[in-house]
């Protein structure tokens, strides 16, 4: 996110998945007028939908993590969450399977997961868990002040007293070998590492910054809204139309229109121009820089990852 100077009274944000909407939240909430430009039918972005034969499917996220972030959303606008949708606690958070035939249950509540942990594989691997929970904590705590909730005008903006920070609780280690370092018990590994391939990297070359995953389902827990994951956007979009952000749905943008170095208008494949005194762009990364008539500067290609 660029800091803009100048007039930004209008703004128009294109996409409404999940980080359209929260940006249309928190401007309206700063008293923006804002217009959001859709190329679907319905908010949502990768929170896919599909209605078939009666049936409402999720064909995107199965879960949500982190609803302490949604509440603060809704909070923009003077809303809360239960205003809009219900979360129910996923309880456990999920069952490990693994090949010797062993299982266990992971729970968000550390007295609980404890002791399933010292029912599973002992207690000094009980122990051990606590202080990687601790350890996940911390790590969380830091990388969310310093870098998950800052802007950056410039990658000098990184070098903080939160990097240095980060280093010394062994952020740009291996994951793997971060967790070896509370846990011996190679199942226990996987239940704390296997989130690395979330962001399409093995675990075993996955830096520990990426831990933070582990800690937003086996420490922070999981949740589900009533009626699907769909919920969330939906709630989402109503609260922002409430506060008067005005949707268009089935609405591409194809091109941006510019004045010096501000871009001053928004144009769709049907021919429509929207004003805007600042765009806030949501889009996927290659659609990003197609609207910005920009390459990628890259040592090296970009690699396909799941």
């Amino acid at each position: 996110m660029r800091t803009v100077s100048g007039r930004t009274d209008r703004v128009v944000v294109v996409g409404a998945g999940l980080a359209g909407l929260s940006t249309a939240l928190h401007l309206a909430g700063r008293g923006r007028t804002v217009t959001v430009l859709e190329r679907g039918r319905h908010p949502g972005g990768r929170v896919g939908r599909a209605d078939l034969a009666g049936y409402r499917i999720d064909t995107g996220p199965t879960v949500l993590t982190m609803p302490d972030i949604i509440e603060d959303t809704f909070a923009a606008v003077g809303e809360s969450t239960s205003d809009r949708m219900q979360l129910t606690p996923v309880q456990p958070a999920y069952h490990a399977s693994f090949a010797d035939g062993s299982g266990l249950d992971v729970h968000a509540d550390a007295a609980a997961m404890a002791a399933e942990v010292e029912r599973f594989a002992g207690p000094a691997q009980a122990q051990g868990y606590l202080r990687l929970r601790d350890w996940l904590a911390t790590l969380y705590r830091v990388e969310f002040d310093g870098f998950i909730a800052a802007n950056f005008d410039s990658p000098l903006g990184l070098l903080t007293p939160q990097l240095a920070r980060l280093a010394a609780i062994g952020g740009f280690r291996r994951w793997d070998t971060m967790v070896r370092r509370f846990i011996t018990d190679e199942r226990l590994q996987r239940v704390f590492t296997f989130q690395a391939l979330y962001a399409g990297v093995p675990p075993r070359r996955a830096l520990a910054v990426y831990a933070v995953i582990a800690y937003m389902d086996t420490v922070a827990g999981v949740y589900f809204p009533r009626g699907g994951m769909r919920a969330l956007p939906d709630g989402l979009a109503a609260a922002a139309a409430d506060a008067g952000v005005e949707f268009r749905y089935d609405a591409a943008v194809s091109a941006l229109e510019r004045t010096a170095d501000r871009v001053t208008a928004v144009s769709t494949d049907s021919g429509e121009r929207v004003p805007a005194d600042a765009v806030v762009l949501t889009t996927e990364l290659p659609d990003t820089y197609r609207l910005l008539g920009r390459a990628p500067r890259r040592l090296l290609g970009l690699r396909p990852a799941p």
